[in-house]
């Protein structure tokens, strides 16, 4: 099969003639490039296809990859043992030479739940609260991906024992002869390091590299290809416009500086988006041109189409209401499927006001890439509290409170409670007369007291109000931080609370709000057959394309959000080349291009009943792209 190239995208695959970088705007087919390089290297130019290392950055892209050019070479999808993902592969060195590490064949990699329960290990060795189980999951993953792992720790410390628990981490996997998921790039590059056979070993295996999506490149990935190259045989293809995921250690200096790196790289760049609109393409360029990091490229589309509406709203609902109402009109009208839809936001807690309004308007909806807002860890909590408070009947939210946050109220109290349970009675009535006869004495009764105390408390407060009084009674902020797996983290379920807590207080009683609870909860339920408009964020919604966007939020705050912006990116007058704001931009950017042939901007005036400056960005896009939503104030 040959395949059909344009001008540029034939440039790009024909030239071998040493380091090459391939800029490539959001649907420019620059999968499709790098394959049919692959398949000219075979085909063309003689390369045997087991001598070429093709990394992606997910399995999926790596089977499509092999299928693709299984068609464009005519040869079995088994002659192309090279084509994986940076672990994929790493794991096929270190697992070979595994035993110059100290290890034994075969070594084998923890999976997730192993990993868990390797870290359980860990805090009960040290006597560590096992609320900490999540923060110190993520500290260790994070301190690998750095590729300087103690520098990271000393930077980083926000847990008691790090570096004790870190070692004793990798000690309790090293007996067990066993490797975690982030080891295998670290262990990896410190194979290639310090072992000159193994190193030349590989780099003569190789004869040529490509590397897809390599704005998304950390250090240690960039280390083992330098330790990997050999001639200058290397092609990388990507888009720093798109890279946005520095919080997992990605840096997109490294496909800006790959000409630097490599003096004699030839550029190409593969301009024409041939997904999007003209508007959309203009609009999502003039936007990116903003950041001051970047390779220059003029993207451009020659289909015509609408232009970007933008809209503006009192609040959130108002904002919502409108996006299903229009979602609705396209099912409806134009016969557009609603899984052909998407509405984008920055951050999660923008998904419950969508997710009312898609129940009021009866349309189904999919979560992309998390879970509903009723379903995140600590709005259940919350409710759980909220639900004993004016149901003590219900023994799972008791059980699942009585001791969160910790309060001394543990398994062994509790089955005291229960042996003198009579049959058909509630825990919490139980436990009210286990204290009444003194049943439970010391720390655990006064806990259990006070706990009982605070439902009673809870149950006479408008729900607001209620939320804020288990709040603060509870410490549930410094809760909060204790399982959360990182700041970023910790900022979004704080987050969450307030959304929870002005959600609230559109409610009279709690029983009303509880009820409108389990009503958005019930329609997700109802809409886990696969159909449905698709609610996701930036990060979740990237690779991905949709008929219709909606990308709501366009508020200071927001989007940047606060989080991402330092105070030099305070003020937009002197906010050029701040590196948060740039990120923030690359994810609208993200966002706007998901669009193939129409896109909504929206914000609102008002979020959680706070005002909301118009973001910025919105004056970066030229007027001549936008029109104003008929339904905008």
């Amino acid at each position: 099969m040959t395949m059909q190239l344009s001008e540029a995208q034939k440039q790009a695959v024909e030239y071998v003639d040493g380091p090459t970088l391939v800029t490539a705007g959001a649907g420019s087919g620059k999968t499709r490039t790098l394959t049919a390089k692959i398949a000219h290297l075979v085909t063309r130019l003689g390369y045997d296809p087991a001598a070429i290392l093709a990394i992606t950055f997910t399995n999926k892209a790596a089977e499509e990859m092999k299928g693709r050019l299984e068609q464009a070479t005519g040869l079995a999808i088994s002659r192309f043992p090279w084509v994986r993902t940076f672990h994929s592969a790493c794991f096929q060195i270190l697992k070979e030479h595994c035993e110059w590490l100290g290890y034994h064949k075969p070594i084998t990699i923890h999976s997730d739940y192993q990993q868990k329960t390797d870290a359980k290990k860990v805090l009960i060795h040290l006597d560590l609260d096992r609320k900490y189980l999540g923060p110190l999951r993520s500290l260790i993953s994070r301190a690998k991906n750095s590729g300087t792992p103690y520098d990271y720790l000393s930077a980083n410390g926000r847990l008691p024992r790090m570096r004790e628990a870190y070692d004793l981490y990798n000690e309790i996997l090293a007996r067990q002869n066993a490797v975690d998921f982030d080891d295998i790039l670290l262990l990896t590059r410190d194979l290639l390091e310090k072992n000159q056979e193994v190193r030349e070993r590989f780099r003569a295996a190789f004869d040529y590299i490509l590397i897809d999506e390599f704005q998304d490149s950390n250090p240690i990935q960039n280390a083992i290809v330098d330790l990997l190259l050999r001639n200058g045989n290397l092609t990388v293809v990507g888009d720093d416009y798109q890279s946005i995921y520095q919080f997992r250690g990605a840096d997109p200096l490294h496909f800006i500086d790959f000409p630097n790196k490599y003096p004699t790289t030839r550029i190409f760049r593969l301009e024409r988006n041939y997904r999007s609109t003209e508007p959309i393409v203009a609009a999502t360029d003039a936007l990116i041109a903003h950041n001051r990091s970047r390779i220059d490229k003029t993207c451009y589309s020659t289909r015509p189409g609408p232009l970007i509406q933008l809209a503006e709203f009192l609040d959130e609902n108002q904002e919502a209401s409108w996006v299903a109402r229009r979602c609705w009109e396209y099912r409806n009208y134009r016969k557009i499927p609603l899984e052909r839809m998407a509405v984008l936001y920055r951050t999660r807690f923008c998904s419950l006001a969508l997710e009312r309004a898609m129940r009021t308007n009866r349309l189904p909806y999919q979560m992309m890439g998390g879970s509903g807002f009723f379903e995140r860890r600590e709005v259940q909590d919350l409710n759980a509290y909220l639900i004993c408070a004016v149901n003590p009947r219900d023994d799972a939210s008791f059980e699942r409170i009585v001791n969160v946050p910790k309060r001394g109220i543990g398994t062994g109290t509790l089955n005291k409670v229960l042996a003198h349970r009579e049959a058909g009675q509630a825990i919490q009535k139980t436990c009210r007369i286990a204290l009444q006869l003194g049943r439970i004495r010391g720390k655990a009764a006064t806990a259990l007291n006070q706990l009982l105390e605070l439902l009673h408390l809870v149950s006479r407060k408008p729900p607001a109000e209620a939320i804020e009084l288990i709040v603060e009674q509870t410490g549930y902020r410094d809760y909060l931080g204790s399982f959360s797996e990182s700041a970023e983290d910790y900022d979004m379920r704080l987050e969450n609370l307030h959304q929870m807590g002005f959600s609230a207080s559109q409610h009279r009683t709690i029983a009303g709000y509880l009820e409108d609870c389990a009503l958005v909860r019930e329609d997700q339920d109802d809409a886990d057959d696969g159909r449905g408009v698709r609610l996701s964020t930036f990060h979740a919604a990237k690779g991905l394309e949709y008929q219709v966007v909606f990308v709501i939020g366009l508020e200071e705050g927001l989007l940047p959000h606060w989080r991402s912006v330092t105070s030099a990116g305070e003020d937009p007058e002197t906010a050029v080349g701040d590196p948060g704001l740039e990120e923030e931009r690359r994810l609208l950017y993200v966002g706007m291009t998901r669009a193939v042939d129409r896109l909504h901007l929206s914000r609102a005036r008002a979020r959680r009943g706070e005002f909301n400056r118009a973001s910025r960005f919105l004056d970066e896009i030229p007027k001549s792209y936008l029109e104003i939503a008929e339904e905008s104030i």
